[in-house]
């Protein structure tokens, strides 16, 4: 059964006022608007009569807010505006025509209206094309998503004897119920290759993919992408858990930087060997520490997450320290600078209320 599923690129071909397309393929209210509508094109079954069977989505509004979906059904593409007849699709899309006026012209065409519902039977429609709109009012939030209509809307009518196979009758409804159900459970179940692309999957599904992997990452509040390429690499990861590899990787694929590894009893071994003096400002640890140097100043919570994923890919008594290097050094007073000197601009800022500074931060 054929479905149509309403993305983030149909919202935007469409004309969207008083509403935000979102990137998980929804639109949000935009409060300070003063017309909230949204126009989809008309949807092409390709068949002239051609029968629809139901259009649902998911919501999540304020009491407040309250919402209306007009359905029209047609084999013409054209609306009629003032006696003249003017495709469709161009008269939604006109920037010149209030938008107030396109409702207008919709209603007039003999769409139906139906008021505060996300799950609506289309049997008595018939027409090759769909159109739809939606209009909101009130203050407050709505979120409308996974916009999706079914074009005939049943499964099991054409098992039962003609005499049953009434379309719109109490019977067709009826076993709509049942044809609603199994449509939902094979469309989740046509989705699970999504779900299981990492690629595609969402945020959540990635912690949990991790945690699948022996890599808890449920407190780590890191960039879908970054996360993303993180738990890509994960199984080879695992395969270089407990070296000097597999520290530089996760350091590359977090802040894109190459860091250096300082292995402390590696030091301690090679002084004994060569008989060495190391600078006085270095600091030999413990046979169990590991310092890692990076060329890149990170915020205090990179910092602690970047802890937080390294140890779980290190020995279990490894002592792990970071050391941050910015391009240019910060002095106080009474310093002496030598040649070949950079100076940072200086930068005037303005702080909001509960503003936070990081250790980047230095105030004049």
């Amino acid at each position: 059964m054929p479905r149509y599923s309403i993305k983030k690129l149909h919202w935007n071909k469409g004309c969207v006022q008083g509403f935000k397309v979102s990137e998980d393929n929804g639109i949000v209210l935009r409060k300070k608007s003063l017309f909230h509508l949204a126009f989809l094109k008309g949807i092409d079954s390709l068949q002239d009569g051609g029968s629809w069977g139901r259009l649902f989505f998911d919501v999540e509004k304020s009491e407040s807010v309250m919402y209306s979906v007009y359905i029209l059904a047609s084999d013409q593409g054209y609306a009629d505006v003032r006696g003249i007849f003017q495709p469709y699709n161009d008269v939604i899309s006109d920037p010149g025509r209030d938008t107030a006026e396109k409702l207008s012209i919709f209603k007039e065409m003999g769409a139906r209206r139906y008021v505060g519902v996300n799950d609506i039977l289309l049997y008595e429609l018939e027409g090759r094309y769909l159109f739809i709109v939606i209009e909101a009012v009130g203050e407050g939030d709505l979120t409308i998503r996974n916009l999706k209509v079914d074009s005939t809307g049943d499964n099991f009518m054409a098992a039962f004897p003609e005499i049953y196979q009434e379309r719109d009758s109490f019977f067709h409804r009826y076993i709509s119920i049942f044809s609603s159900i199994y449509n939902d459970f094979q469309a989740d179940i046509e989705a699970l290759p999504d779900m299981l692309n990492l690629e595609t999957c969402s945020k959540e599904l990635l912690v949990l993919y991790a945690g699948w992997m022996g890599v808890n990452l449920q407190n780590v509040n890191l960039d879908e992408k970054i996360l993303r390429n993180l738990v890509k690499e994960i199984y080879s990861l695992n395969r270089m858990k407990g070296t000097k590899k597999v520290v530089k990787r996760i350091i590359q694929i977090l802040i894109n930087e190459d860091a250096v590894i300082i292995e402390h009893n590696s030091v301690r071994s090679w002084l004994k060997k060569e008989n060495a003096e190391i600078p006085p400002n270095f600091k030999v640890r413990g046979l169990y520490d590991v310092t890692i140097l990076i060329k890149k100043r990170l915020t205090e919570e990179l910092s602690h997450q970047m802890m937080y994923i390294l140890e779980q890919f290190l020995p279990i008594r490894t002592k792990l320290h970071i050391a941050q290097m910015d391009e240019v050094a910060t002095v106080d007073s009474n310093s002496f600078l030598d040649v070949n000197v950079n100076l940072a601009e200086e930068k005037e800022a303005i702080l909001d209320e509960d503003s936070a500074l990081d250790g980047r931060v230095i105030l004049s």
